[in-house]
């Protein structure tokens, strides 16, 4: 079914994933939305001048080492197998070559590390290939947005409360909720913006035509 869906109507299913971060749904998408409220802080608290914190705790090198692999870890993985399967003739499956070709590989690894199942039908995805390949962007995408917040939260829980001063960033405040905004935005534009013009975008532009 989700094939069949137009360039647009695929484009918005596979933003919903590079994003992840709708919670009370199946996925990890509360989890996603930690870590990047954890980055908005620490880029918030160093915009105002002030050492980052986030309740009052330090964020320090180590806790956003981690926070930015796990972060990094989807377009890194989707992306990286993604290339590897349409670089090989034959490897990918694809039911349809061009645009929707790519659309459907970059589908198939995105809803593996967004814990979804879900896929582009057409695509002949049962296949040693992908069977492997898929387990790498499942076990990735479930693991590291699991592990590194409760990692981070044992880190912080040891460090001494930092006192609220002015330049203190409100959690509860619409700063922080247009500053988190934001970072979701850019982070997911920067990472998958070049790939979807050439798989969904390209392809509702040659429809178009």
């Amino acid at each position: 079914m989700l094939d069949s869906f137009n360039p647009l109507g695929g484009l918005g299913l596979l933003m919903d994933m590079f994003v992840n971060v709708t919670f009370g749904g199946i996925g990890v998408g509360l989890i996603g939305y930690l870590l990047y409220l954890m980055l908005a802080a620490f880029i918030g608290s160093l915009m105002v001048g002030r050492a980052p914190e986030l309740f009052g705790k330090p964020l320090e090198t180590r806790e956003m080492r981690w926070i930015s692999l796990a972060i990094l870890a989807q377009p890194l993985s989707v992306l990286g197998l993604s290339a590897l399967a349409v670089s090989f003739p034959g490897l990918a499956g694809i039911s349809n070559p061009g645009y929707h070709g790519l659309s459907q590989v970059l589908y198939e690894y995105t809803s593996a590390f967004a814990n979804n199942g879900s896929g582009f039908e057409g695509l002949a995805d049962a296949t040693p290939w992908w069977n492997l390949s898929c387990v790498v962007a499942l076990a990735l995408g479930r693991f590291l947005p699991m592990l590194v917040p409760l990692a981070v939260a044992g880190w912080l829980a040891g460090k001494r409360t930092a006192p609220q001063g002015r330049g203190s960033l409100d959690l509860e405040s619409g700063a922080c909720v247009g500053l988190t905004a934001g970072v979701i935005v850019i982070v997911n534009l920067l990472g998958f913006l070049p790939v979807l013009v050439l798989g969904p975008i390209a392809e509702q532009l040659s429809l178009a035509g």
